[in-house]
Order: C-alpha cells, then sequence, then structure tokens
C-alpha cells in the first residue's frame, strides 16, 4: 500500500469485469423498477413509524429523497425491503453524506441486529456450522439450496449433540471514494478483526462512492463503538507512513529487483507503441512492434507508479524472464526504469478465453475442450514444478494465440511457492478463487487446482461462473460449500474430474500432472470411440448402397 496516503485510500477490490458489486443478471421487466412507488412507499413507511414527522414535513425532502435514490444503483431499489427496512435509507442517504466530506473518510457505521443460536463448536462460516433462521435467511440471500445428506435429512438442521451457545450478529456500513480493488481489501480488513462475514450488499453510486453493507459475526457484545475503533486501528496501522529507514529500505528493494532484470531490461526507444487493446485498474495493454516482432506491451500507468506497486510490477517481470514453456506467454523483455515500465510480450491475435466463450457466445465440442484443458494443465503443471503460484488462474487470463494454441498470461500476482512462509493473503478473483484463500487460511499450489475446476467447468457449458450472483455472494457461497452445478450433459469422467479439483480439502485435489494424465486418457477413449462410430457408419452407408 502506498504510505504517503490517507488512511483508507489504498483500500481497493479485486478487478473482475464489471466488479465485485456488479448486480446479477435479470430480466428485462425485472429491469426498471418504479422509482417513485418506491419512494412513496418509504415515506409511509416512515410516517407509520411516528419518528419522522418532521424530516417528512420538510418540503425540500421528497426531492433530495429522490435524488439519493437515482445516484444508487437500480439493484438497490430491488435489494431494499421497504416494509421492514425504510429507515435503513435514512441511514444510508446519511452516511453518504458524511462521506462527501474528505476530511470524514472512509466512514463506518456499526449497529447490533440480532443474536441466534449455534453449535457449541462453531466457530464461523468457514466452518461445517449449523444455524437455524440466520442461515436460512443467508442461503436465500446467495439463492442458496439446502443440502440433503446421505439419508435424506436437512443437513443444515440443528444437531440434537452438542451444546448451543448465542452469536450475536452485528451491520457494518462502510462508505468511501468507490476505487478498484476496494472490497477484497475491506473484506479481509474485516475478517483480520475477528469479523465472519454472513452476507454483503455492496453498491457503487453514479458520482462514484460506495455503499457496502455487511452482516457479520464475531463480536461478542450489542456496543459498537470499540468495534468501530477496533476496525479504524486496524486500518490505520496497514495505513501507517513508515519511518525513514523502512522507506529507504523500500527503495533498495526497488533498486535490488531492477538490477536483478539484468539482460531482460530493454530499450523503450526500441519500441512502436500501436493501439491500445484492453485496460486494467493499473496498467493499459497496447500492441506494438519490437525488432520487427509483433508484440503486446503491458504498462503501468504513471499515476500508479509508487514502491509497492514498483516491486510487484518487478517481481512479475522476474517470474516471466524465468519460465519458458510453449503453455506460457513468451516474454520478450521490460522497461523497468522511470517513468517508462512496461513488459513486452508476445502479441496474442485470438484475445481470451473470456471473451471467446462469453462476448462471443462461443460453445466448444468435447475433443476442443479436453485439448484446451490439457494445455492449460501443462502450463500449470511447469509452474508448480519451478514452485510458481499463479493465483489467478481464470479464462480472462488465458490467451489464444495463432494456431490456437492457449497461453497462460498475467504474472501480477503470481508467487514463489516458498516466499515469505505460508501465504494467507486474498489474492485472485472471487468467481475463480479457492475457499482457503476466500477464508484467509495458508494455501499452496492446490489453490490453483481450484481455480483450474472453475475454469474446466466454464470450458465445458460456456457459461460465466455463478452467473446469478455477485462475486462476492459467489465467494460467501463457496465458504459455504456451495458449488456450481455440472450439467448431466458433461462428460462423466470429466464431471468427475471437476468435482476432485474444486474439492473443499486441498489435500484431495489432484495435482497437475495427475490431471494431465486423466486427460489425455479421457481425449484418448473419446477419439477411439469416435473413430469407431465413424467406421461403423461407414459400413451401414455402403451397405446401404449394395
Amino acid at each position: 500500500m502506498a504510505p504517503s496516503r490517507r488512511v483508507g485510500e489504498e483500500l481497493q477490490d479485486l478487478e473482475e469485469g464489471t466488479g465485485e458489486s456488479s448486480p446479477a443478471p435479470r430480466s428485462p421487466r425485472e429491469a426498471h423498477p418504479d422509482l417513485h412507488a418506491v419512494q412513496r412507499r418509504i415515506c409511509e413507511r416512515l410516517r407509520l413509524t411516528g419518528r419522522h414527522d418532521e424530516t417528512l414535513a420538510d418540503p425540500s425532502f421528497h426531492g433530495r429523497l429522490a435524488r439519493h435514490l437515482q445516484r444508487l444503483p437500480r439493484r438497490y431499489l430491488f435489494d431494499l425491503d421497504v416494509e421492514d427496512k425504510a429507515e435503513d435509507v435514512l441511514l444510508h442517504w446519511e452516511i453518504l453524506q458524511e462521506c462527501a466530506d474528505p476530511e470524514k473518510r472512509p466512514v463506518f457505521h456499526a449497529r447490533y441486529i440480532k443474536s441466534m443460536s449455534v453449535r457449541a463448536d462453531y466457530h464461523g462460516i468457514g466452518d461445517n456450522q449449523e444455524l437455524e433462521e440466520p442461515c436460512q435467511r443467508l442461503m436465500e440471500d446467495l439463492s442458496l439450496e439446502r443440502r440433503k445428506t446421505v439419508d435424506g435429512n436437512d443437513s443444515m438442521s440443528i444437531s440434537s449433540r452438542g451444546d448451543l451457545k448465542t452469536k450475536l450478529i452485528h451491520e457494518i456500513i462502510f462508505s468511501s471514494i468507490d476505487r478498484p480493488k476496494l472490497l477484497s481489501r475491506l473484506t479481509a480488513l474485516l475478517s483480520e478483526v475477528g469479523l465472519n462475514i454472513q452476507e454483503a450488499h455492496v453498491y457503487s453510486t453514479k458520482d462514484n462512492f460506495c455503499l457496502d453493507v455487511f452482516v457479520v459475526d464475531g463480536w461478542e457484545t450489542e456496543e459498537t463503538d470499540d468495534l468501530i475503533v477496533k476496525i479504524k486501528v486496524a486500518l490505520a496501522q496497514k495505513n501507517a507512513s513508515p519511518s525513514n529507514s523502512t522507506n529507504s529500505s523500500t527503495s533498495e528493494k526497488v533498486t535490488d529487483l531492477q538490477q536483478k532484470v539484468g539482460d531482460s531490461e530493454i530499450d523503450w526507444n526500441m519500441l512502436t507503441k500501436g493501439e491500445k487493446i484492453a485496460s486494467g485498474s493499473s496498467a493499459d495493454l497496447y500492441r506494438g512492434t519490437y525488432n520487427g516482432l509483433d508484440v503486446a506491451i503491458k504498462s503501468l500507468r504513471i499515476a500508479n507508479l509508487n514502491n509497492p506497486s514498483e516491486i510487484e510490477f518487478l517481481q512479475e517481470v522476474l517470474i516471466l524472464r524465468r519460465v519458458n514453456h510453449e503453455n506460457i506467454l513468451r516474454f520478450y523483455g521490460a522497461c523497468t526504469k522511470h517513468p517508462y515500465y512496461c513488459i513486452i510480450t508476445e502479441y496474442m491475435p485470438g484475445g481470451n478465453l473470456y471473451d471467446f466463450l462469453h462476448k462471443h457466445n462461443n460453445f466448444l465440442d468435447l475433443i476442443t475442450i479436453l485439448k484446451i484443458a490439457i494445455s492449460i494443465s501443462k502450463g500449470m503443471d511447469y509452474l508448480h514444478q519451478n514452485d510458481i503460484i499463479h493465483r489467478d488462474l481464470k479464462t480472462a487470463n488465458l490467451l489464444i494465440g495463432y494456431d490456437q494454441v492457449i497461453k497462460i498470461a498475467d504474472f501480477g500476482v503470481a508467487r514463489h511457492g516458498s516466499q515469505e512462509g505460508q501465504m494467507t493473503a486474498e489474492t485472485g478473483t472471487y468467481r475463480w478463487m479457492a475457499p482457503e484463500i476466500i477464508n484467509h487460511k495458508p494455501y499452496d499450489n492446490k489453490a490453483d487446482v481450484f481455480s483450474f475446476a472453475i475454469v474446466l467447468w466454464e470450458l465445458s457449458t460456456s457459461k460465466v461462473p455463478y452467473d446469478n450472483m455477485t462475486p462476492l455472494q459467489a465467494a460467501l457461497g463457496v465458504r459455504q460449500g456451495l458449488r456450481l452445478d455440472i450439467p448431466a450433459c458433461v462428460h462423466p469422467r470429466l464431471s468427475k474430474l471437476i468435482q476432485r479439483c474444486w474439492d473443499e480439502n486441498p489435500d484431495v485435489r489432484p495435482t497437475f500432472a495427475e490431471i494431465i494424465v486423466e486427460l489425455e486418457d479421457i481425449l484418448q477413449h473419446v477419439q477411439t470411440e469416435k473413430g469407431v462410430n465413424r467406421r461403423s457408419r461407414a459400413k451401414m452407408q455402403k451397405k446401404s448402397e449394395r
């Protein structure tokens, strides 16, 4: 995080298409709620409470309320329970008004909601908890279904074994300027202070503020003043300005990493930058030429230059320069001297698999799926054999080259497995993220295997993972054991492999070496069966011609 910036400015959310607060798809009929009808109902409910007569009597109130609702996304109106939570609209309005003052950002608000009974051995959403009504409410919020055990009993019912204890439920509301990667930093912060997120409703206003509402447990009293203090202290510690010696140490690390780039450093003047072909939260991607080669130029924006971002950038360069495999994006060199920070790789004309599947509506036959999956697995096996964990394997980071070759790209968050001991940071993209990462538990390269399972499901179905949920809702569901439905049309051995790869227990998941063996065996059988069927059809045709 940039040490010189205001507390909270470096809270950022994981980049994923339109963001973690992206609404789930809705039908055209649902897309346009009647704003005026919702507003009238809010005023009616406020009037019935008898606590807001003075507010409602203000002639300017209705116009200001309309402007407040209009600045929020339509999904806010869908999510709002007008009958029971009309007063929440006033609270959210007040929080956003407070957030308009730069001196008060970020704004945290906490309040006690209710208590619930849980088993005595319950420790959070990541555990196999058994809840009453709150769990049902959470599953409804996430569009989850109750799972049935082998004997047909409801797996979420209260157990007759073990003592029950009371768990307090609170609500945390956060608001600040909306920034890339804000949400994941915020959820990590809540986890660090001992809170378990049960529900999350996140919104981006039209004027670039965020309003994030979390239902949590983990705070042991109804009073919330100390909770807010604890959150702000934890945030301040993350963003505390380091001493000059620390600044010096960080600068020395940047210099050291630049020296390690060595002969991979190229002269900026030898590059010709062409059209921009993509943009991320901190970098832009251009097509260009270098020494007569058709290349892609990933250029870090000047506005994002600070020691932490430089270190991450240089770490990506050092990983790229040491890898060499036919299924990994070829690296040509980098510019690592201020102000030109860029990575030069081969140009992949086919774009990425995410766009190929979901923006161009392509469907793949089984043999193509298997060949693509084998290519990905070979690249990932090479990385793991070299002790490199990708940490963000997803279809958007899988590129299509000439002759339909598939290559793994974007090593911005990749790390050596032995680096900095056990990794616990929440890194990756929610729809593809392993549960151990979501739960901030130690993880290893088996987290990549979980992400591969989602990619394999995506290739098999041509659907966006958890497309009826926001990314954060999907992550909360995965924490509870939610997995994607595998259609019956998927090859049974491929279906079993997907299930093994996304198993809750990382030790159960296969290695990529094992995955390659299984995929190649399936491919061989499919091709053999196809050849036999083709020959059979040919024989039948010849008989019919006699």
